[in-house]
């Protein structure tokens, strides 16, 4: 089965400046919602996928999840924060997250029970509507530090997606490739088979990276991912700001390296492109 890209969760310390270095770079971003569970974010909505950033916003209510489920989400995304910053999850599109589990298991992965919840999301006229989700991780030994998972959205669309959030100054409309960096590269590939995303994960040794991209950056992680490609229509309505914020021109794309940018590497390509 080949999967498709729901959506990225990129750990950042502070959520506002976040949101503010990515209206910078010419994005749309959500207003900030509170997960009843500790965690906040604020979304970039693209094509049918978008990107999370998420935050710790109250940590007491993350000390009050159980710690003896097997998988907590804002446990794992506290946990992560505490060692860097960086795209800590990738959510892929989901109709049954049930039957999607099932799928994950039959391919060897750790899985543990559907995580389901809900919470309130600001429309573009200020007033709330109600969001539910459904969520089932595929873990791997390997991959303690890039967790993949399928979310489904029990919800109407039109209560998520709105196209005044979903256009962007700089001209993105969607999400490429994901770029993993890991020691045992092989081993991780075999894994990105067997639960359907080979056509979106490339995972890469350390220096297979810096040869890929043309930069050594001491913020590449040696086991996980790290970061994605966001395909704009053109590089000249994000080139400026990029650049600004320390992204290099390579190979016909913009290259913004994670050290410079909470620890997440983004590549800039134009539509027609992609990697």
């Amino acid at each position: 089965m080949s999967r498709a890209i729901d959506h990225l969760v990129l750990c950042v310390n502070d959520l506002d400046a976040a949101c503010d270095a990515y209206r910078k770079l010419g994005f749309t971003v959500t207003p900030r919602a509170n997960h009843p569970f500790g965690t906040g974010n604020a979304l970039i909505q693209l094509d049918g996928m978008y990107i999370e950033l998420l935050a710790v916003i109250e940590p007491e209510k993350i000390a009050e999840t159980d710690l003896a489920a097997p998988f907590s989400f804002p446990i794992y995304n506290r946990d992560y924060l505490r060692q860097r910053e960086g795209m800590s999850m990738l959510a892929l599109q989901s109709r049954d997250a049930e039957k999607d589990r099932e799928d994950f298991i039959a391919a060897g992965a750790a899985v543990p029970r559907v995580f389901k919840f809900e919470r309130e999301a600001t429309r573009p006229d200020g007033s709330l509507t109600d969001l539910a989700f459904s969520l089932a991780f595929a873990n791997h030994p390997l991959l303690r530090h890039a967790v993949t998972f399928v979310c489904q959205h029990r919800h109407p669309p039109q209560n998520f997606y709105y196209p005044e959030y979903q256009n962007h100054a700089n001209g993105a409309y969607a999400i490429g490739k994901v770029f993993l960096t890991h020691w045992a590269a092989d081993a991780v590939t075999d894994f990105v088979e067997e639960i359907g995303t080979e056509k979106i994960v490339t995972a890469l040794h350390s220096d297979e990276m810096v040869t890929r991209f043309g930069i050594d950056d001491p913020a590449f992680p040696t086991d996980g991912f790290a970061g994605y490609e966001i395909i704009v229509n053109t590089l000249d309505t994000i080139a400026q700001a990029a650049q600004s914020m320390g992204a290099i021109h390579k190979k016909g794309r913009l290259i913004l390296p994670p050290s410079k940018f909470f620890g997440t590497l983004i590549v800039f390509t134009a539509k027609g492109k992609a990697a």
